[in-house]
């Protein structure tokens, strides 16, 4: 809350929290966003698995948080201004202790760590009101599900020529280069069938 130009955060799994399913508990990062900071949160991909996290996050970028999604983030961390970084001692329990690292030198090795994990991550963009098909809905789950293009193609009962020029259509809608990022936004925006 002390911020007032930056917060930037790794956020992957294990997640403190008291719910059953292991939802993962909000942060608050929109209130700086409304007080004019930047936030930027580099979430793990294995963090998307729980029910609603996704949502959860489209709704923090709507907020103008900026967020992106990588692969096996090295760690959790919270970083202030560049100035103060907060990293947890136990990787197994967050919530055990953490260390607050002031440090120049700790400081000038953790800012890169985020920079570089940033750098690596696919954007996501925020929730929009597109109307979609049912059918586009179908192949997207399908193609986030990781079903091949003939296996699509089999339970839709169209051609997989068809298949791949749909999914190159959503994927220019969406906006993404690869099939992972039109799966990830696709998330986002609500777009997958449950």
């Amino acid at each position: 809350m002390s911020a007032s130009e930056e917060v930037a955060l790794l956020d992957r799994p294990p997640y403190a929290t008291s719910q059953p399913d292991g939802m993962p508990a909000p942060l608050d990062v929109a209130e700086p966003v409304r007080r004019g900071v930047r936030v930027r949160v580099a979430v793990d991909r294995e963090g998307l698995s729980f029910q609603g996290r996704a949502r959860g996050l489209g709704d923090l970028a709507v907020q103008g948080v900026q967020i992106r999604v990588g692969t096996d983030l090295p760690t959790k961390l919270i970083t202030v201004d560049r100035r103060v970084t907060l990293l947890p001692t136990d990787a197994a329990d967050p919530t055990a202790s953490a260390l607050v690292v002031s440090d120049s030198l700790l400081s000038n090795a953790l800012v890169p760590l985020f920079e570089a994990v940033w750098e690596r991550a696919v954007p996501i963009g925020s929730v929009t009101h597109d109307r979609i098909t049912d059918e586009d809905r179908e192949l997207l789950t399908m193609l986030a599900s990781g079903l091949k293009d003939e296996a699509m193609a089999r339970r839709l009962d169209i051609h997989v020529h068809t298949v791949r020029r749909r999914i190159t259509r959503l994927m220019h809608a969406l906006n993404a280069e690869t099939r992972f990022q039109a799966g990830v936004q696709a998330a986002l925006r609500g777009w997958l069938t449950v």
